[in-house]
């Protein structure tokens, strides 16, 4: 009997030590943590709405003014905690709308999309690159393989665990240029 209490006492430690929790801050242009509730950050003429989905920081750039207002993707960048500079691809916000989108980048990833037909009951998991495709139901991993996973590897990808990442927009609007500068922090939570 105490070797099964020993045996739960393990699982339970793993489970909890297992389950990593992350805070993201903004610590320029001000400082502020980033939750589920989204958190708005004025940057004139901009307006910055940040919140977590999904483990990812999602950003909104919203642009409240009468006027078209554009990403200039030659002068826009992201640097990685590993100090590694990743191009943004650039983008036009119209009047009063905003555009999207989250650090770090989303990676696609294509199924190769062909049937696949096999025998037997269970359960599998295919980890291609880091990416998971899971399988339920009727699959049989010595009778045929898990279809290929092609996932989209650019410069605009970009992983982040923990640390800091600074990002330059830079933007035109009106014939005029203007920068907005952010640093983020992603760090484990004890």
């Amino acid at each position: 009997m105490s070797g099964l209490k020993a045996l739960c006492g393990s699982v339970c430690v793993v489970i909890l030590c297992g389950c990593r929790q992350y805070e993201y801050r903004l610590l320029q242009p001000v400082q502020q943590v980033i939750g589920k509730q989204t958190v708005t950050v004025p940057y004139e003429p901009l307006e910055y709405r940040l919140t977590i989905r999904d483990d990812y920081l999602d950003m909104r750039v919203v642009n409240p003014t009468d006027d078209r207002v554009t990403l200039l993707t030659p002068k826009s960048y992201v640097v990685s905690p590993a100090s590694e500079t990743h191009p943004l691809r650039g983008r036009t916000i119209a009047p009063h709308s905003f555009v999207g989108m989250t650090l770090p980048p989303v990676i696609k990833v294509y199924h190769a999309g062909y049937p696949a037909f096999s025998f037997g009951f269970g359960y599998g998991v295919y980890h291609p690159a880091g990416h998971a495709y899971s399988h339920y139901g009727f699959y049989d991993p010595f009778f045929y393989a898990p279809p290929p996973i092609y996932s989209e590897g650019t410069a605009y990808g970009w992983d982040w665990k923990t640390g800091e990442v600074r990002v330059r927009l830079e933007y035109e609007r009106a014939g005029k240029n203007f920068v907005h500068d952010l640093v983020f922090e992603r760090r484990r939570v004890k």
